[in-house]
C-alpha cells in the first residue's frame, strides 16, 4: 500500500494526524508514543482485510455492470446507447453509494457502521437478479428508451450495486481512522474494475451461462460479506472517522476548489461514452470496442493515485498538447481518417488527458481526513458526465459535438487544478519558445506522420485535407507555451475548422439508436447510420431497382425467385427496415410486413423526399415498431412464407436475434414450404458458421451463399458484395444447393440466450 501520499493543495505533504492518539492518550509523552505505536500495528495487521474487501467489491460491482447491461440489451434490440445508459446508471449509483457512506463515515462511530454495513451486506446477499423472462415486461412503449433502461437496470441490479459501491469510500475512511494511508484503496479499487473488465467479456461471459452468473453473483455478494467481518470486529481498536471541523489545510473546504474537482471529475467520464460514441459512429463501430475508453479510464485512476505513477503523471501533462489537438482532430472529416491505427492514437491520447486530469486530482486531494467528501465529488462529477453524454447530448446535438466540448472542457481544467511539482507547462520567453514547441511537436509528428502515410496509401483523395489538418493541429502544438493558451487555441481552431469543412446532408437525426443520416451523391440518396450503409436508391430511371446488398444480381434475388417458384401472393416478414428496400421485390397479392426498432428509420423510409420503395410498392406494406423478437413472439403460428432477418450488417449485432431461442420463435412463424434468410454481410464478424449450427440446433438445414459483384452490377444496380444464409426444412433447401449455395465452411457453434457471445466469430486482423 502507498504511503504518506495526500497533499495540500499547494504541494506541501499533509501532515498523517490520523496516525495521532486523541486528547485523553496524549496526556503524556509515552502514552501518546503507545498510541501511535498501536495505530501502526492495527494498520499493518487489517491492511490485508482491507485490500481483500475493497478489490472483491470492485469486481463484483464491476461485473455485475456488465452482467446487467447483457441482461438488458436484447429487451432493447441491441442499441449500443444501452451501454452508454448503463454506464449512466451505475456512475449514478455509485454517487448514492458514496453519499451513503460520506454520512456513515462522518456521523456514525465505525463499530455501530461496521455492524450496519455487514447487515445490509447479508441481507443485499438474499437478492437475486430477475430472470431475463420477466424483462421484457419491464419495456414501457411510452417511456423514453433511455429512462426504461434506467427502470429496467434499477429492479435487476439496484440493491447490490449500492452496497457494493459504498464499499470503497466507507472502508477508505476507517483505515484512515485506524492510522492506514486510504488514497491507495482507492488504486485497489481501480484495478480490480480493471481486471472485471478483462475477465467479463473473455472469461466469464464466454464460459458461464447467465442463469450461473446469477447464482455465483449471490455466492460473491456472500464471501463479499464475509470479508467484512474481520474489519468489523477490529473496529474496537479504532478511533471514531467523524470528520473535524477544520483541516490542515487551514479550515473547511473552498466552494471554488470542490466546483473544480466536480468538473474535473466530469470530463473523463464524460469522455469515456463520448469517445466510445465518436468512434462508433463516425470511425469504426468495430465490436467491443467500448472496452478501450472503459479500460483507459479505469487504468488512469490506477496510475493517478499510485505513488508509482507520479512519473507518468509528469510526462502526461508534457504531453498534453499533443494528445488533446490529436484527440479533436478526427472530428474534422471522420471519413477520412484510417480507422485501425487510429484507434491507437485516440486511445492513446485519451489515456494521456485521462492520467493528466486525474492525476491533478490526486495531487489537489484534501487530508484523509476528508477522503470520503473527496470520493464523493468525484463520483457526481462521473455521473453528471455520462448522464450528459447518455441523455441530455441526444437532444441537444444532432451529432456527437459532446465529444471535442469535453476535449475543450479537459483543457480548461487543467487549467484550474493545480499542476504536480515538475510537470506543468510553465510561461517561457521569445528565446526558448521554439525549444518548448520543438519538444511539444515530436510527439505529435510521429503520430501525424504515421496517419499521414496510411491516408495516403489507402485514400489519396483524402489526404490533401488531412495533410492541411494535421498542419494546423500543429500550429496549435507548437504554440502552446502554456495551458491557458492551449485551452484558448484550442476551441477556437475547432470552431473555424467545423465551419468550413461543416457539410448538409439532406437529413441528420439522432436518436437513443444512433445518428442517422441521408445523403446525395452520384444521383442516389444513401442512408447511414455512423459510418454503416443501411441503404440507397437512385433518383432516375433506376428508382425501382433494388440495390445494394439487395440487389437482383445478388442472392436475395436466389431466395425470391425460390419464393415465386411456389406460391403467388405470399406473405413475407422482415426484421430491420432500413430504407425499404427489400419491397422493391413485392408483387400485387402479396402480404409484406417489416419490423423495425427505430421509428425514425420508419420516418425517414416513409417520406418520400427521401426514399420511395415503400411507398411504390404494389402493396403498401405493414410496418410494426418495436424489437423484433418480441414483436414476432406475439405473431401466429404458420404465418410467412418467407422471413427475411436484415438486422446484422451494423457492426453492433443484436445477438439476441441469432440464438437457438430466436431461431425457435422464427421457425415457429413459418408456413410448410417456408424458409429463413439471414443477411449476414459484416466487416468484423463471420456469422455464417454460428448462425447455420443454430439453426440446425432446432432441427433446420442451412446453406450459405456470398456474391462478389462486378464493376458492372456495381454501375447499373448499385449493388455490393454481400452475404446471405437460408434455413429451413431439408427439402426446401436441397433446392437452394442445387443453384450454388453450400454449408458454411465453418460449422461453427451454438448460439443460445445464456451463451450468444461473438468474440469467437471476429475475422482476424481488422
Amino acid at each position: 500500500m502507498c504511503r504518506g501520499l495526500g497533499t495540500l493543495g499547494d504541494g506541501r505533504p499533509v501532515p498523517n494526524r490520523m496516525n495521532e492518539p486523541d486528547i485523553g492518550a496524549a496526556s503524556t509523552p509515552l502514552l501518546a508514543a503507545r498510541g501511535a505505536s498501536l495505530a501502526r500495528l492495527n494498520e499493518r495487521a487489517q491492511h490485508p482485510a482491507f485490500i481483500v474487501a475493497v478489490g472483491l467489491s470492485a469486481f463484483l460491482l464491476f461485473s455485475l455492470e456488465l452482467l446487467a447491461g447483457r441482461l438488458v440489451l436484447p429487451v432493447f434490440g441491441g442499441a449500443p446507447a444501452v451501454w452508454t445508459t448503463s454506464l449512466c446508471f451505475f456512475t449514478a449509483v455509485l454517487f448514492f453509494g458514496y453519499a451513503y457512506a460520506h454520512f456513515i463515515a462522518t456521523r456514525i462511530p465505525p463499530s455501530v457502521a461496521g455492524m450496519l454495513q455487514l447487515s445490509v451486506a447479508v441481507g443485499v446477499a438474499a437478492i437475486t437478479l430477475v430472470s431475463p423472462a420477466h424483462l421484457s415486461s419491464l419495456r414501457l412503449a411510452d417511456m423514453p428508451a433511455s429512462l426504461n433502461v434506467l427502470l429496467v437496470l434499477g429492479v435487476i441490479a439496484g440493491g447490490p450495486a449500492f452496497l457494493l459501491a459504498t464499499t470503497t469510500p466507507l472502508l477508505s475512511a476507517w483505515y484512515a481512522g485506524r492510522g492506514g494511508d486510504p488514497w491507495g484503496l482507492f488504486a485497489v479499487s481501480n484495478g480490480a474494475s480493471f481486471l472485471a473488465l478483462l475477465s467479463y467479456p473473455f472469461v466469464i461471459e464466454p464460459s458461464i451461462g447467465l442463469p450461473a452468473q446469477r447464482d455465483l453473483l449471490v455466492v460473491a455478494l456472500a464471501a463479499y460479506a464475509a470479508s467484512l467481518v474481520p474489519i468489523v470486529l477490529g473496529a474496537r481498536h479504532s478511533a471514531t472517522a467523524a470528520e473535524a471541523p477544520a483541516q490542515a489545510d487551514g479550515g473547511a473546504l473552498s466552494v471554488r476548489r470542490q466546483a473544480i474537482w466536480l468538473i474535473a471529475a466530469l470530463v473523463p467520464a464524460g469522455l469515456l461514452s463520448a469517445t466510445t460514441n465518436f468512434l462508433q459512429t463516425d470511425l469504426i463501430s468495430a465490436p467491443l470496442i467500448w472496452i478501450g475508453p472503459l479500460g483507459i479510464y479505469l487504468a488512469s485512476f490506477v496510475v493517478a493515485f499510485a505513488e508509482r505513477g507520479r512519473s507518468v503523471v509528469r510526462a502526461c501533462r508534457w504531453l498534453m498538447p499533443a494528445a488533446a489537438t490529436l484527440l479533436w482532430l478526427p472530428f474534422i472529416r471522420p471519413e477520412a481518417w484510417p480507422p485501425v491505427p487510429l484507434l491507437g492514437v485516440e486511445f492513446g491520447a485519451l489515456f494521456v488527458l485521462a492520467v493528466a486530469i486525474h492525476g491533478s486530482l490526486a495531487h489537489d486531494r484534501p487530508d484523509a481526513r476528508r477522503v470520503t467528501r473527496f470520493y464523493l465529488i468525484l463520483t457526481a462529477g462521473g455521473a453528471v458526465g455520462t448522464a450528459f453524454v447518455a441523455l441530455a447530448a441526444p437532444l441537444l446535438f444532432s451529432t456527437i459535438y459532446e465529444y471535442p466540448l469535453l476535449v475543450v472542457v479537459g483543457l480548461i481544467v487543467l487549467v484550474l487544478l493545480p499542476a504536480p511539482t515538475g510537470s506543468a507547462m510553465v510561461r517561457i520567453d521569445a528565446r526558448t519558445m521554439i525549444r518548448g514547441g520543438a519538444r511539444r511537436i515530436v510527439p505529435y509528428a510521429a503520430a501525424g506522420t504515421m496517419l499521414y502515410l496510411l491516408i495516403d496509401a489507402q485514400r489519396p483523395d483524402a489526404a490533401a485535407d488531412v495533410r492541411s489538418l494535421l498542419l494546423i493541429g500543429g500550429i496549435v502544438v507548437f504554440t502552446a507555451i502554456s495551458p491557458k493558451i492551449l485551452a484558448t487555441a484550442t476551441p477556437l481552431s475547432l470552431a473555424v475548422l467545423i465551419a468550413i469543412t461543416s457539410t448538409s446532408p439532406l437529413l441528420r437525426t439522432r436518436t437513443f439508436f444512433g445518428v442517422i443520416e441521408v445523403r446525395e451523391a452520384d444521383g442516389a440518396h444513401l442512408e447511414y447510420s455512423g459510418t454503416t450503409l443501411h441503404g440507397l436508391q437512385y433518383t432516375d430511371a433506376r428508382r425501382s431497382q433494388p440495390s445494394t446488398y439487395y440487389s437482383r444480381v445478388g442472392p436475395l434475388a436466389g431466395v425470391f425467385d425460390d419464393l415465386r417458384s411456389r406460391t403467388d401472393g405470399a406473405r413475407i416478414g422482415v426484421v430491420g427496415l432500413g430504407v425499404g428496400t427489400i419491397a422493391a421485390y413485392a408483387q400485387t397479392g402479396d402480404d409484406m410486413t417489416f419490423y423495425e426498432i427505430d421509428q425514425a428509420v420508419v420516418n425517414i423510409a416513409r417520406d418520400r423526399r427521401y426514399f420511395t420503395y415503400l411507398s411504390d410498392a404494389p402493396v403498401t406494406p405493414t410496418v410494426v415498431v418495436g424489437d423484433a423478437r418480441l414483436s414476432l413472439e406475439d405473431q401466429p403460428s404458420g404465418s410467412f412464407d418467407l422471413l427475411v432477418l436484415d438486422a446484422f450488417s451494423s457492426d453492433s449485432v443484436p445477438a439476441h436475434l441469432l440464438t437457438r431461442e430466436a431461431m425457435q420463435t422464427y421457425a415457429r412463424t413459418l408456413r410448410p414450404g417456408g424458409i429463413l434468410a439471414f443477411h449476414l454481410s459484416n466487416r468484423y464478424y463471420s456469422l455464417a458458421g454460428p448462425v447455420g449450427a443454430t439453426a440446425r440446433s432446432v432441427g433446420l438445414d442451412a446453406v450459405s451463399l456470398g456474391s462478389h459483384v462486378d464493376a458492372g452490377a456495381v454501375e447499373k444496380f448499385g449493388a455490393t458484395d454481400s452475404r446471405w444464409l437460408v434455413a429451413g426444412r431439408h427439402e426446401d433447401v436441397v433446392r437452394f444447393a442445387a443453384t450454388g449455395w453450400s454449408e458454411p465452411s465453418d460449422r461453427g457453434y451454438v448460439l443460445t440466450d445464456d451463451y450468444s457471445d461473438l468474440t469467437r466469430s471476429l475475422r482476424i486482423g481488422l
